[in-house]
């Protein structure tokens, strides 16, 4: 089962485990190049992880948990770091996104949250 741990400044949060599936994409960063008889060579310049995972149910605490992570960007701006330890990746410093909240009951169960994170470099 994979599990991940994220951080910021402020502390350290281990998400709840990861269902099935948990995607993980490679963004290439490269351009392809057109020459005037028509060939075409590319520029390889990077390539950056996208993982996403969407978790089918979590408690209000539990979403309020990733919110906060996710809020904090904006406030501190700084993205998160995340680590999942089965898959080699170990403090990541991620771009995050968050899908809209679905409360679905008075207990504030929060269906289908779908979140990413993509790799990318903290600018100063």
């Amino acid at each position: 089962m994979y599990e991940i741990i994220i951080t910021d400044s402020t502390g350290s949060a281990t998400l709840p485990p990861l269902e099935i599936p948990l995607t993980l994409a490679t963004i290439e960063g490269a351009t392809d190049v057109t020459t005037l008889d028509f060939n075409v060579y590319t520029e390889f310049i990077v390539q950056k992880l996208l993982a996403s995972h969407t978790w089918s149910y979590l408690t209000e605490t539990q979403f309020n948990i990733i919110k906060g992570y996710y809020d904090r960007q904006f406030t501190l701006f700084e993205y998160p770091s995340i680590t999942i330890t089965e898959l080699g990746i170990t403090d990541m410093t991620a771009r995050m996104t968050l899908n809209p909240q679905t409360v679905i009951d008075q207990c504030g169960t929060v269906e289908a949250v779908t979140v990413s994170f993509r790799e990318s470099k903290q600018n100063p």
